[in-house]
């Protein structure tokens, strides 16, 4: 419950467009992880990948989706439409992920596949169908709230952990062990000049 709650008031962006980029930012985030893993590491990834982008996919499809058909004119729909059938192919993708395993030699290919297939579904929301629903009288806020609900909703019920993005987190660890390693440098070199120094006093 704490998790929530802190993810609820200090986390969670002030409306829908917000919330959806937090989300594409932190797939996008796991997918680059995914590239540079190795394989042990690479299940854990892709089912994180995999739990997020489902999440997030029934949230725009119950949420967002029929809102932005209702705000929107005729022309602007197609705009939905194609990001429902974008989702439809994501998800054939999402669900041989989940039936194999990394050993599969077409495993990181799919993975691969479906980073470039989300990367571009995000491009085109992004620049087309975010820019056209902020011209819409659509209460983005209440969107977002509504739009956050649910996905808590959803994670509980997956048993998903309350982690937006876990790349950085791992970047900083990674600096603390190049700092970790810097500071053994220094100490060495530390102990290498005091013992050239104790040597030199011994000859005098």
């Amino acid at each position: 419950m704490a998790r929530a709650t802190h993810t609820s008031s200090t986390d969670a962006p002030r409306d829908a467009i917000a919330l959806l980029k937090q989300d594409h930012r932190a797939v996008e985030a796991l997918f680059a992880e995914f590239e540079e893993a190795d394989e042990s590491e690479q299940s854990e990834l892709a089912t994180r990948i995999v739990q997020m982008l489902t999440v997030h996919t029934q949230i725009e499809e119950e949420l967002l989706y029929p809102q932005a058909k209702e705000a929107f004119g005729e022309e602007e729909d197609e705009m939905v439409y194609e990001a429902e059938i974008e989702h439809g192919s994501a998800k054939e993708l999402i669900a041989k992920i989940e039936a194999g395993t990394p050993e599969d030699p077409e495993f990181k290919a799919l993975v691969k596949v479906l980073s470039e297939y989300v990367k571009h579904h995000v491009k085109e929301e992004e620049k087309e169908l975010f820019p056209a629903l902020k011209e819409t009288e659509l209460d983005l806020k209440e969107l977002g709230s509504e739009l956050a609900q649910r996905k808590m909703q959803l994670m509980e019920q997956m048993g998903i952990e309350a982690e937006e993005a876990p790349a950085p987190r791992r970047k900083r660890s990674t600096g603390s062990r190049t700092s970790a390693a810097k500071r053994r440098q220094a100490r060495a070199g530390s102990r290498s000049k005091s013992a050239r120094s104790s040597g030199s006093r011994a000859r005098h």
